[in-house]
């Protein structure tokens, strides 16, 4: 028999702009023990709280469809349906969960978007502060969580903390409309619910400061070239038939073996430390007059319910932010914060300047 394994437990991560009075995320307790037996098949999880998520069983998979209009941003609805999803997947003794769970999208032109950037505003709601503890923490769980393979099947665009977590899914593959970016160095954040840090993991170094201090945006067969992903197909219906057979394969084999197997090469990822030390870099960077200005400039522009303006995610706002004939009202917008072009002229503090 395979030895109970007991992973570490995730940290409290405390809201970044907790109002009085509210609290921090609870902590998790995140197991990777054994869990089925070869013969076991899971049963349909329930229905998601808002509605943001579908589920579908196909013999030890599960298809989760993603329906967030307009562009499947990832606010405190979706945040909360996909953390408390993952949740009933962590294995316990004489527990059922499938052996694969396959992410897909309803919308054709977004798999998952970035996150709510309602929530990073200094005056935000509890309600959307603990969003992104959440987010970090169902990041972490598809990593934690060794019983269960995790499989995207992007076919649109994702960025941002969309691009996160498909880039800590276990595997990946893309259709014609996918285009991936992981775009917040572009307007002066970072990828801190581990996007940089997998980033590395997943293409090396040199191509990750690439594709990151650019803000790059790949399509298919680019990505599938620069290793994000596993591979790209023609057609949305290869797409699906391809993973689905996938799927299909692994769920006929032990799911023991299957959590051995994903266990022994969590040695590649980042640990959890240097994880949440990206967490503690964060808070200044979000919290800076300069990129609280940005946010402002973004909600006004889109809110997330501009379907045109977020389809053109990274290059509209670097068109707006620093093209050489931006807005009119960029400058009462961004406060003061732009000059010459370059509109990060506020101090960080120490490391940040």
């Amino acid at each position: 028999m395979l030895a109970a394994f007991v992973f570490a437990a995730i940290a409290v991560f405390n809201c970044l702009f907790q109002p009085s009075g509210a609290s921090g995320l609870h902590k998790l307790n995140i197991l990777g023990h054994r869990s089925l037996s070869h013969g076991s098949r899971a049963t349909d999880p329930l229905a998601s709280h808002y509605g943001t998520l579908t589920f579908h069983q196909i013999g030890n998979a599960t298809r989760v469809t993603i329906n967030n209009p307009p562009i499947n941003l990832l606010d405190y609805k979706l945040v909360n349906d996909l953390y408390d999803f993952l949740m009933t997947l962590q294995p316990a003794p004489g527990k059922t969960t499938p052996k694969v769970v396959i992410f897909s999208s309803a919308n054709p032109d977004f798999f998952i978007s970035h996150f709510d950037l309602r929530a990073l505003q200094a005056d935000t709601t509890s309600e959307e502060a603990d969003s992104f503890n959440k987010l970090v923490s169902s990041t972490r769980l598809l990593q934690s969580i060794t019983s269960t393979a995790f499989i995207a099947e992007i076919n649109g665009r994702t960025n941002g903390g969309g691009q996160e977590l498909s880039s800590q899914m276990d595997m990946r593959f893309a259709g014609p409309n996918a285009l991936i970016t992981q775009w917040e160095n572009s307007c002066g954040f970072v990828a801190t619910a581990g996007g940089q840090a997998f980033m590395g993991a997943t293409v090396g170094k040199a191509r990750a400061m690439e594709y990151l201090l650019a803000s790059k945006t790949l399509d298919a067969p680019s990505a599938a070239r620069f290793g994000l992903i596993n591979n790209y197909y023609d057609s949305a219906q290869e797409l699906r038939r391809e993973v689905d057979a996938l799927a299909a394969r692994i769920g006929l084999f032990s799911q023991p073996a299957l959590n051995d197997t994903k266990f022994s090469l969590q040695f590649l990822n980042p640990t959890v430390a240097s994880l949440d030390e990206q967490i503690a870099r964060f808070k200044p960077i979000a919290g800076s007059p300069a990129n609280q200005a940005v946010i402002t400039y973004y909600l006004q522009m889109s809110n997330g319910s501009n379907t045109a303006f977020e389809k053109g995610i990274p290059d509209t706002l670097v068109r707006d932010l620093y093209g050489n004939e931006p807005l009119a009202d960029k400058e009462k917008v961004l406060d003061g914060t732009v000059h010459s072009g370059f509109p990060w002229n506020s101090d960080y503090g120490d490391g940040y300047s």
